[in-house]
């Protein structure tokens, strides 16, 4: 094989690689926005309806808890008079999870992690789903 055709071999499998690379890149900005999107109207729509938390959980027994959470973090919220920011990162949480969520979701209000869920979302055409929940420290 000549030196230009392993060159071009070459520039060939890392211009695939990058495009791979930024394909990969994109689609998970595209699920993070869209978790952060949905989780972001949990609080206002289960304010108005405790009711919408039906169908958002892998299972029907963290409906309680996920209702709880959503409480506390929205009265925390109100005694702060902060807004709720929802911070996505990839991955399960370490402390919490089991590795089954794909990502995790803090409910944060004045910069204090009032509560987390783990989520399950693998694009951005999917529903999300809470997967589990835990609780923040407001200090």
């Amino acid at each position: 094989m000549s030196k230009t055709r392993r060159l071009i071999w070459v520039a060939v499998v890392l211009l695939f690689a990058g495009a791979v690379s930024w394909w990969s890149a994109k689609n998970e900005s595209g699920v993070t926005q869209h978790i952060q999107k949905e989780v972001s109207l949990l609080v206002p729509n289960y304010v108005k309806n405790p009711k919408s938390l039906q169908g958002v959980v892998v299972d029907p027994l963290l409906e309680p808890a996920l209702a709880t959470t959503i409480q506390r973090v929205f009265d925390y919220s109100v005694a702060q008079q902060q807004s709720v920011v929802v911070v996505v990162t990839e991955g399960d949480s370490l402390l919490y999870g089991d590795g089954s969520a794909t990502h995790t979701a803090l409910l944060e209000v004045d910069q204090q992690v009032v509560g987390g869920l783990r989520i399950v979302c693998f694009s951005e055409f999917e529903p999300v789903l809470v997967a589990g929940v835990f609780k923040g420290v407001p200090q």
